[in-house]
């Protein structure tokens, strides 16, 4: 596993755990998949990941807030929504950099 696939496991690992603390299961058992694929060298991770985005009810539409049924304080709520956004941007760009790579290759 190169670097950049390494760092892309690690943001996706992040994710996966910060919705996993907020009650999400069925997101951060999506992103454990794709961890997952990802640490045996499956590229195919890399596109169940990105087909997270986009269309309704997708992991773009997702806001973690009591009244959705997550565990997150009040006061916490932009913070913690904030810290996923930047995680999944952050994973996103570069697992179609990551795909780009590798389909040069």
């Amino acid at each position: 596993m190169g670097p950049k696939t390494a760092k892309l496991v690690s943001l996706l690992e992040s994710a996966s755990s910060l919705l996993r603390s907020c009650g999400e299961e069925h997101w951060s058992s999506w992103l454990e998949k794709d961890a997952a694929l990802l640490r045996v060298s499956e590229l195919k991770g890399i596109e169940h990941f990105l087909g997270a985005f986009g269309g309704m009810g997708s992991i773009s539409d997702l806001v973690l807030h009591p009244i959705n049924g997550h565990r997150v304080a009040e006061p916490d709520i932009a913070k913690v929504n904030e810290s996923l956004r930047t995680l999944l941007t952050e994973a996103s760009e570069l697992a179609r950099e990551v795909r780009n790579e590798a389909v040069l290759q």
